[in-house]
């Protein structure tokens, strides 16, 4: 799993060809709203361009700890086993199992739980009062995921 701390890491990621445009999108829209520094006319991570990008990477909130100001961070699931770690809130089922269920496990309602296109599953839970992580999956791993069982639920 690729873990990114702050925008400034997210964005060398993308320059280097190592993070997709959409989820470097979706992860400037979620600063620019969290800091509320945003340029007009940006209402949707899609709205966000190259010069959006390089715009909010010279900016302070670029370095912000994704852990202070979002609440966690955001990570790139790259493999089934990654999987795991995306938990969300079931009392019932820590008690018999004697931990959270993750994505894999049943579907659940989640905080934040979309897609971006047809490539990416995006899954938050806000544990805290500043948010939470927030969990990125290629559509390789959607049917492991259970994706669209959680999408069902979530959007309905």
């Amino acid at each position: 799993m690729v873990e990114i701390s702050s925008f400034e890491q997210a964005f060398k990621l993308y320059q280097s060809n190592q993070l997709a445009l959409p989820v470097i999108q979706d992860v400037a829209f979620m600063l620019m709203n969290a800091c509320d520094d945003h340029p007009p006319n940006v209402h949707s991570y899609t709205d966000i361009n190259a010069d959006n990008l390089k715009w909010l990477s010279g900016q302070l909130s670029a370095e912000f700890s994704f852990d202070e100001c979002l609440g966690g961070g955001a990570y790139i699931c790259e493999s089934e086993c990654d999987l795991t770690s995306i938990k969300a809130f079931d009392q019932a089922w820590a008690d018999k199992h004697g931990d959270w269920p993750n994505v894999t496990d049943q579907p659940m309602v989640w905080d934040v739980c979309h897609t971006l296109g047809k490539e990416w599953a995006v899954f938050c839970f806000i544990w805290n009062n500043a948010g939470g992580p927030v969990y990125y999956v290629p559509n390789s791993l959607w049917a492991h995921a259970r994706v669209e069982e959680h999408l069902a639920i979530n959007q309905g």
